[in-house]
């Protein structure tokens, strides 16, 4: 066998495999050379050499892809934490609009009450004043024309109308999957001061699976607030 011959050969996975091959192939050589028969298990000054270089090599290979590793754990690592912080970004950013959103139906219902409505109107007012937390339209129907079409030609139109009705067709004018998880109370309206609460526990929108494992519960309690002068009293007179 020739020394080209072995050198053409895929090497053999294993240190042992590479240094046989080695030595049996300069010994190949060295006998046809001397016309004596090879010899085995004897290796020469350049065979030694070519065997550190082996070695060497295999190290270096090993070392290599042991950091290759390391990088793709750690870069794994990183990317996780920095998507679960953008995640809880957005989710903090949602319960903040949320809760100016309830401190506007919140006010929106104080001004109601201040003025003598009763509480079935001051009702219909805190709901259409959270209409942005009251989660997916069921009444009317969704159209595919787009949120912004869908509001301005169906919902909004009949918000007046919902304002007006009566309890009795309210469900039949417009209605939304939350509206029943918005609650509200306020003060005695014999006080100077009218402090208007409405609460809601409203349920995680963006990745509530992640969060989930952070809270006990997929709805976190927010609440509005509003105080307002009651002129409850004069309207009454």
């Amino acid at each position: 066998m020739k020394r080209s011959e072995v050198r053409s050969q895929k090497p053999e996975d294993s240190l042992p495999g590479i240094l046989s091959a080695i030595a049996s192939a300069n010994a190949e050589a060295l006998a046809k050379q001397g016309g004596r028969k090879p010899a085995t298990g004897n290796l020469t000054t350049d065979d030694k050499h070519r065997t550190d270089f082996v070695k060497s090599e295999i190290g270096n290979r090993k070392s290599e892809n042991s950091s290759c590793g390391q990088a793709l754990i750690e870069s794994c690592i990183v990317i996780g934490l920095i998507c679960l912080l953008l995640m809880g970004l957005f989710q903090l950013v949602q319960l903040f609009m949320a809760r100016e959103i309830l401190d506007y139906a919140a006010a929106r219902g104080a001004r109601a009450k201040s003025v003598g409505f009763s509480d079935f109107m001051v009702e219909k007012t805190v709901r259409i004043g959270a209409i942005a937390n009251a989660g997916e339209l069921l009444v009317p129907e969704r159209t595919g024309n787009g949120p912004w079409a869908q509001w301005t030609g169906f919902e909004s139109p009949r918000i007046p109308h919902y304002l007006q009705g009566d309890e009795w067709e309210l469900q039949f004018t417009l209605d939304y999957a939350l509206w029943d998880t918005i609650r509200w109370s306020y003060s005695a309206p014999a006080s100077a001061i009218l402090h208007f609460e409405v609460h809601q526990d409203l349920p995680l929108m963006f990745f509530s699976n992640v969060f989930r494992a952070f809270i006990s519960d997929s709805a976190v309690p927010l609440q509005g607030v509003a105080d307002i002068e009651s002129h409850y009293p004069l309207y009454l007179q």
